[in-house]
């Protein structure tokens, strides 16, 4: 690989990393504001599941 590429892609890596990093951070300080448990989300997703299946008749 060239170093001009190698160059690049360790660019696009850290961006990536940056933003999953922000994401990250973001989604925790919600969950510190708002309450947000791992019981909250999971039963966000079953009712979404079920609605989705209501809807197509499953």
């Amino acid at each position: 690989m060239k170093p001009m590429a190698r160059m690049v892609v360790a660019i696009r890596r850290a961006l990536a990393m940056y933003d999953l990093d922000r994401c990250c951070a973001i989604w925790w300080l919600y969950r510190l504001h708002f309450g947000v448990t791992r019981d909250v989300m999971l039963g966000l997703a079953a009712v979404t599941v079920a609605q989705e299946r209501s809807r197509c008749g499953i």
